[in-house]
Parts: C-alpha cells; structure tokens; sequence
C-alpha cells in the first residue's frame, strides 16, 4: 500500500497528511469508524458520500475491485477526506490514462466528503499523492461536481493558486430549491397543475399523498416502487432498478439504511387507493437531495410525476433555510417551475503527473476542444442543409 506524507503549513492543522488508496473489502471495523466520523464532521453537502450511502454503493458494485478510496488523514489517523476513483486506461476517444471519480449507479453527486476546513489541504495532498505514483495517470476526470459546494470551489482555487492544469466542461444546470432566494416558482404552470389534480380526481377518484413515516418499515414501499418502476418505458428497455440484481439491492439497502438514519423521504401520489406515482428522495441537515422517481403510464395525460413533484417542492419550501437539489436532468426540464432556482454541475479534468506528463495533459486538451469545435461546426452544417 502506496502512501504519500504531506506537510502542511497552516498551524491549525496536524502537521502531516497522509494519503492511501485502499479496496472498499480491505478496509477495517476502525477504518469504517473513522468513515462514519467523517461523515458527521463533513455535514451534509453530499449525502451520496456520507459512509451509509457509499458503503452499500461499493458494496453492490460490480466493479469494486478496481475501485479505490482515495483517504486524507491526518497523524492521529481521523480521516479529513475520502473519494472513490478507478483508473482508466482512456479519455474519451482518447488513450491516455487517467483517474475517474466514481459514482454508483443513480448517485447524482460525485465530489469527495471533506471536512469543510480541510478542504484545500485535501486536494493538496491528494494531488501531491497522484503527482508521485508511478502508473502513467495524467489527469484525474472529475465528474458530476457541483460549483456551489464548498469543497468543489477549493478545487478550483487550488488550481488557479498552484498553476495545476484544470479544464472545467459538461456544464449544466438542474432544478432546484435554494436557501435565502427570492425567487418564486411560475404561477401559471402552478396553477395548470392544480387543474390537472382536480381533473384526476374528477376521473378516477380521489386523489391524495401519502408520505411514509420516518424510522417505518420501508419494504413494501420499496416492493411497491420497483414494481411500478418495471411497469413502464424502463423496465421495457432493461433499465429500470429491478432488472439487474446489483441495482435493485443497491435500491433496496440504499433505502433502508436512510429510513434506519432518519434521512430517507418516501412518498406516494394515491388516485382510489391506487399508487400512480412514487418519489424518494434524502435529506440531512438542511441539505437534501432528490433519488428517484417513477409514475403508472395508463396516467400519463395528467402528469401524476410533476404532481407529485409539486408535493417534493412545496414540503421542501416549508424549511426556508434547506439548500435541495433535485438531481433532475437539466434545468429546462419540465420540473423546473416547482423551484426556485438552478444548481451548476459540472466535469472537469485536473493534470497530474511530473512537468513532461503536463504538457501532455495540455496538449490532450488542446485535442479535446478542437475536436468538440468540429463536430459543433459538422452538427451546424447538418442542421442548415
């Protein structure tokens, strides 16, 4: 096991780093302890980080033998910050080996937990770590980070400081709720909504939501999801959660251990005793955000998606000071006038490596925007003919 020492110069730190790569199966009870702990000192900003969510994420990985824990500790060994990364031996088109962050399967957020005043001195020495192995990596791909999070702007800032080659790209927008803005949700697609409700319950009955209590048995919700879930497009294409059997225990424990941690929300849009749709989503602290969501098909002409949705977000506003990110596609997306704002995620590539592997990066980058620029200008010439 490869570890690298940093030194670090702020006095109110310890005054080494150290950094391991380590297997999810290698890791002991004192190592899980010590992941936990960092998740309460981390705070909420990525659920999907925090030890009860990835533990069983990893677990249930097909691929988890070639992932690793990227961990930062400090000299008493408390762990100051862990991310999950798995070598590839491509970028894209290109071959160029590289560190990519890992997300499991419907996690929507992939930037590392960190305590929020180790930021800096995490990335520092992680990339210090990366900068000495001897596997050829040139860059570490990051992806699904967001540019309001505090340990995401670090990363940036320590690039900018240090001169560390940094392109930021995949950039959008995705709905959400943010804390303190002034912003309201539209008002006519509101109330298009409520007319859409009074129409359901007109047809069908009446209409109602139904909420699971916190800490209650979640596996009849649970079953009741995956069956609506495989009903519909996904289950006809293979993708819905219970297709495979990696994502439908990933589902199911995911959702357990966050009933178990007080952190899971689950509900129902009920027309006649009858689910027609089903959300579930996280919330710790003031932060929450979205998991998955899916609707009965024979309802599709009211939207019992966006309806239901319409609950998310009014239950959701009740918290003023809750920062929620609903992991929904892009912001123009047809969720987007329940909320009142838009959170930026983004992928970017940072170099690592000796000075000769940077130029390389640069030059791979250089690579990268020319072939974006002619595929943009083949799509425009396509598009005008």
């Amino acid at each position: 096991m490869h570890q690298a020492i940093v030194r670090t110069k702020d006095a109110r730190k310890p005054g080494r780093l150290g950094v391991q790569m380590r297997r999810h199966a290698d890791l002991t009870a004192t190592d899980h302890k010590r992941w936990a702990d960092l998740s309460t000192a981390a705070g909420a900003a990525n659920i999907f980080a925090q030890h009860w969510f990835m533990d069983v994420a990893l677990r249930h990985a097909a691929s988890a033998r070639d992932i690793r824990l990227a961990i930062v500790s400090g000299d008493d060994g408390a762990w100051h910050g862990v991310l999950p990364l798995a070598r590839e031996s491509r970028f894209g088109r290109w071959p160029a080996a590289n560190w990519q962050t890992w997300s499991a399967t419907n996690q929507f957020l992939g930037f590392p937990l960190v305590r929020p005043d180790a930021a800096s001195h995490f990335w520092s020495a992680l990339f210090c770590h990366l900068d000495s192995r001897l596997g050829g990596e040139m860059l570490i791909h990051c992806r699904k980070f967001a540019r309001d999070d505090p340990v995401c702007a670090a990363l940036i800032a320590h690039c900018k400081t240090s001169g560390r080659g940094f392109r930021m790209f995949g950039r959008f927008d995705r709905p959400a709720h943010i804390s303190g803005s002034d912003a309201a949700p539209d008002g006519k697609k509101l109330a298009r909504l409520r007319g859409l409700r009074r129409r359901l319950e007109r047809d069908h009955g009446p209409v109602s939501v139904e909420m699971l209590d916190i800490g209650a048995d979640p596996a009849g919700w649970i079953d009741g999801f995956l069956a609506l879930e495989k009903l519909g497009w996904k289950g006809r294409e293979g993708s819905a959660l219970a297709c495979a059997p990696e994502t439908e225990g990933l589902f199911r424990e995911v959702i357990t251990k966050g009933q178990h941690q007080g952190q899971a929300r689950l509900a129902a849009l009920m027309v006649g005793g009858r689910a027609v749709a089903m959300s579930s989503w996280f919330v710790s602290g003031n932060h929450g955000v979205g998991f998955k969501m899916a609707f009965d098909e024979e309802f599709r002409s009211y939207a019992p998606g966006l309806l239901l949705m319409r609950e998310v977000a009014e239950s959701v506003g009740q918290n003023p000071a809750m920062h929620f990110d609903t992991c929904a596609p892009t912001a123009g997306g047809c969720g987007q006038p329940l909320w009142n704002g838009s959170r930026t995620i983004f992928d970017c590539a940072v170099a690592i490596g000796p000075p000769r592997r940077r130029l390389f990066f640069d030059g791979l980058m250089r690579a990268r925007a020319a072939y974006a620029a002619i595929r943009s200008g083949m799509r425009r010439v396509a598009t005008s003919a």
